[in-house]
Order: structure tokens, then sequence, then C-alpha cells
């Protein structure tokens, strides 16, 4: 039997607009919406929202898991709480990795269509930040879809995360009281869609600056991909002297440990010579020369929580009211990464 797919790759149209034609034909024209439902009849398209229905019926629930960047540090901890929570339920998982070069609406479109095929019930999405835009594409879903480790833009969507720019205010809060006035970051590149935590972390970071009223300038800001800080670090230690620089947040924890790689490569020393705190506690955190201070996520709970969400919303027959951002706590995991400057002390 047909698929979404099979029907757009026969009519030469977009995943997106077949979906449109069979689940909402109101919103296509008319010639479009008799060529898609033609082609429907002649490949003998199956209907999932039919069988997602039965299978309801009967009890069999499954998910589809979207994901980019599946050898992330954070995406086993994230797993385990989707995992444990799915298991506990007799709930299947089926996953799908969303390549960088897809992290736009036609690869989101061909992540949907791949889950769809499996016919699952519902869509745990993570770390793919949504515009109003996308609000269309997820309408034709007609399954729930909630959101981790990254925002909607409308609202229309349960989202699971913690508070970025709040947390990246508590960085740098924490790097304060230990002292340091000049302190830079690293944050993600703000053309990265699926980066919008980090830019968020950025947000924090300079509310921070203008709340302790602290030295800023762009210098102190440099910008890195969402894995690797060390090019990034390399740009402000180029400019360590103008700005006296003694302490780097950095967006995340994969962007520090690159950062104290670059600082290390330079003949210079975390903490006693540059202190660095990041933000996830991933577990290679722990095992870093030095152990990095940090800001914990918890991984496993949002996974956790995300899958939890969709068990009430089968529980109580789709009608659950849920949407918006639901924060989960976040603490500072103090380490060995962070060096108190006392009153008078000079750095070089």
């Amino acid at each position: 039997m047909a698929t979404i797919q099979d029907i757009a790759d026969y009519v030469g149209l977009s995943i997106a607009t077949v979906s449109r034609a069979l689940n909402k034909p109101a919103m296509v024209n008319a010639e479009t919406r008799e060529r898609v439902m033609q082609a429907a009849k002649k490949l003998n398209y199956f209907d999932p929202a039919k069988t997602r229905q039965a299978n309801l019926k009967n009890k069999k629930i499954s998910l589809g898991v979207i994901i980019p960047y599946i050898t992330s540090f954070f995406f086993g901890e994230l797993f385990s709480g989707i995992s444990r929570i799915a298991q506990e339920n007799h709930i299947d998982l089926i996953l799908y990795e969303l390549k960088s070069s897809k992290m736009n609406e036609e690869g989101l479109a061909e992540a949907f269509s791949f889950v769809q095929r499996h016919l699952v019930d519902g869509i745990i999405l993570t770390s793919f930040h949504l515009p109003a835009k996308y609000d269309e594409l997820i309408d034709t879903l007609q399954i729930p879809v909630v959101l981790l480790l990254d925002s909607h833009e409308s609202g229309k969507l349960p989202t699971y995360k913690v508070d970025d720019i709040r947390a990246s205010f508590e960085a740098v809060s924490y790097l304060v009281s230990r002292g340091h006035r000049n302190i830079g970051m690293i944050s993600a590149l703000l053309t990265d869609q699926h980066d919008r935590g980090e830019q968020l972390r950025l947000k924090g970071y300079k509310q921070a600056v203008d709340f302790y009223g602290l030295p800023f300038s762009e210098a102190l800001v440099a910008y890195g991909d969402m894995r690797f800080g060390y090019t990034a670090m390399k740009e402000l230690l180029a400019k360590r002297e103008e700005t006296g620089l003694t302490a780097v947040f950095a967006a995340s924890d994969e962007m520090a440990i690159g950062a104290m790689r670059c600082i290390f490569d330079s003949g210079l020393r975390v903490p006693q010579d540059i202190s660095v705190i990041g933000f996830d506690n991933l577990s290679v955190s722990r095992i870093t020369m030095p152990k990095l201070t940090t800001i914990e996520q918890p991984f496993g709970e949002i996974g956790a929580e995300g899958v939890k969400h969709m068990i009430r919303w089968f529980t109580e027959g789709g009608q659950i009211p849920e949407k918006g951002h639901f924060y989960l706590p976040y603490k500072i995991i103090e380490r060995e990464s962070v060096a108190e400057i006392r009153p008078g002390e000079a750095r070089t």
C-alpha cells in the first residue's frame, strides 16, 4: 500500500501539500485536490488515521521520536527518560534522526512522513525550534505532538525544557559571585535553526551583564557551532588584552570543553588563568580536566515528561488542554573549572 511520500513522488508535489489535500482538502485548490485523490486511489493509499484509531481501541500505542544529532552527548540521557516511561507503559518507539542538512520545513515533513508510515499515535520532537510558519504542517498531522528542549513560537504545542534565559542569567551571576567582572560568552551561530535554546542563553547572558553593570563589548562574545567552542575561544583569547577576560560562559558543555582545550593549547590554565562554566551537565563534564562547573539540564526528566504528556493525552481522550512552555528545574553543579578572584587580585 502507498504512503503520503509515494503520492508526493507520483504527482510531483511536496509532502505537506499532499497531506493537506488528504486531511484538510479545503486548504488546497480543486485541481490539486483532484490530482492527489486520483493518485491515492491508483496507488492504493492507506489511511494511517483509521489504522491508528483501531490501534488505540486495542490499546496498542506507539510514538515517533524525532531528534537531530543522535550522536550528541545529551541524546543518551534524554532517550533514557523517554524509553523508561515508554517501557513502563508498554509503548513502542520509532526513532528518526533529522540530519543537520534537513533542518527545515521540508526536512521536518519528511521526518513526519517517516514516522507516520509506522502508524505512530503521537510524535516527540526534540531540539527543533518551530516558527509560526510550521503551524500548518503540524496541523496536517492530526496526531499529538510534544516538543522537548526547544520552543514553539505560536504556543500551540506543549514544550518541556528549562528556562534558558533565567538559567544563563544565574550562570553569569555565579561567576560574578566569584569575583569575575570581565566575562565572555561562547554562543551558537545565530543562523542555526536548531540552536534557538543557545540563542536564548545569549539573551540571558546579556541581561545579566546589564543587571550587574559589567563591562561589555562585542569582543566578549564569540560564536561557534553547537558542538565545539575551540575556534570561538581562540577568538576570545586574541582579544584578551583588550577585554581583560577572566571567565567564559559557554552555551553548552560541548562548547565549554572545546574552549578548555583551546585555553590549554594556548599555554593557559583553567581555572587559574581563565574560568569556564558550561550548560547541560553532560556525563563527560565529570571527567574533563579540570572537572567542568555547569548548569544542569535534567535531560532524563525532560524526556520522561514528554512521554507522560502523551499518556495523559491518550488517557483523557485527546481533550488535554496543556499547551505552552513547561519549565523543569535546573541547578548549578560546582566542580573545578571556576576560580575565585579576591578583591585587588590581578590577572595576567
